[in-house]
C-alpha cells in the first residue's frame, strides 16, 4: 500500500508542476510563487480557469488522485494505530 502511495504523490506531483507551469505563463511570477507556496492556490486556480487554458482532464486526474491519496493516508494510519494497540 505504501508504494501506491508513493506512486500516486509522484503523479500528484507531476501534475501540479503542470498546472504550476500554466499558471505562471497566464498569471505571472507573483501569482506563480503564490502557487508554488500555496498548492491548494494552483490546485482553486486549475479548476477556475480549466476550460479557459484547456487543461481540464488533467484537473480531473489530479482531483482523483488527490481523494485517492488521502484515503491510502487515513487507510495506512488506521492500519497503523492497529498495530501499535
Amino acid at each position: 500500500m505504501q508504494v501506491l502511495a508513493v506512486l500516486i504523490g509522484i503523479a500528484t506531483l507531476v501534475i501540479f508542476i503542470l498546472v504550476l507551469i500554466k499558471l505562471f505563463k497566464k498569471e505571472g511570477v507573483g501569482l506563480g510563487i503564490l502557487g508554488i507556496i500555496c498548492g491548494l492556490y494552483t490546485f482553486i486556480w486549475g479548476w477556475i480557469n480549466h476550460k479557459k487554458e484547456n487543461i481540464t482532464n488533467l484537473m480531473i486526474a489530479w482531483t482523483i488522485l488527490w481523494i485517492i491519496s488521502i484515503i491510502l493516508n487515513v487507510a495506512g494510519g488506521v492500519n497503523m494505530m492497529e498495530q501499535f494497540q
